[in-house]
C-alpha cells in the first residue's frame, strides 16, 4: 500500500515517574485515549477540562456555513440577514477569528471601516457600537488600532448564531 493510501498515525510516548503510556492511531483517537489517560493519573484535570471553554475552531466554522462566507478580501455575509450593528459586528469578527486560524485570512482583526463595509453598516453605527462592545468585553482593540473578537464575544456570536439558525 502506497503512504498516499496509508492513513497518518500518530504516536506518542508519555512518561511522568512511574506512570508510562504509548498511544499510537489517529489524531483524534490519541488525543482521546491520552486525555483519558490523564485524568484518571489526575481526577482534577476533568474537572478543568469540564469548566474550561475553549473554542472549538472546526465547530465555529460550521457554524457560520450559511452566514459568513470567508473571500481573500475578509469574511463577508452569505445572506441579507436583519440582524443589529451588535449581531453583525460580533459575527463579522468571529469570521474574521476562524479564517485567520484556518489559515484563509492574514489577520483575525478588522478595522472599523472593514466593519462598516462587512456589515452594511455607517461607519459612525460601527462608531457607536464599538465602545460598547469593548466596555461588554465582547471585543477589543489591538496595538495597531483594529478590532478583534474575545472569548466572551465568541459565546456571544455562538449564540447569535443559534438565534439565526434558530
Amino acid at each position: 500500500m502506497s503512504e498516499a493510501n496509508e492513513e497518518k498515525k500518530l504516536k506518542v510516548q508519555l512518561e511522568f515517574g512511574d506512570a508510562k503510556a504509548m498511544f499510537e492511531g489517529g489524531v483524534d483517537d490519541v488525543f482521546k485515549a491520552l486525555t483519558r489517560f490523564l485524568t484518571q493519573l489526575y481526577p482534577n484535570l476533568e474537572v478543568a477540562r469540564r469548566i474550561t471553554y475553549s473554542p472549538d475552531l472546526t465547530k465555529l466554522a460550521e457554524e457560520l456555513v450559511g452566514i459568513i462566507e470567508l473571500t481573500p478580501e475578509g469574511p463577508i455575509f452569505a445572506s441579507d440577514l436583519h440582524l443589529s450593528a451588535k449581531e453583525k459586528i460580533c459575527l463579522a469578527l468571529l469570521g474574521a477569528y476562524v479564517g485567520e486560524r484556518l489559515g484563509k485570512l492574514s489577520k483575525g482583526s478588522l478595522s472599523p471601516n472593514e466593519l462598516s463595509r462587512i456589515t452594511g453598516k455607517a461607519r459612525k453605527t460601527i462608531s457607536n457600537e464599538l465602545p460598547r462592545l469593548i466596555t461588554g468585553g465582547l471585543v477589543e482593540r489591538t496595538p495597531e488600532g483594529e478590532c478583534q473578537i474575545t472569548i466572551l464575544g465568541i459565546r456571544e456570536a455562538e449564540k447569535i448564531i443559534k438565534e439565526c439558525k434558530g
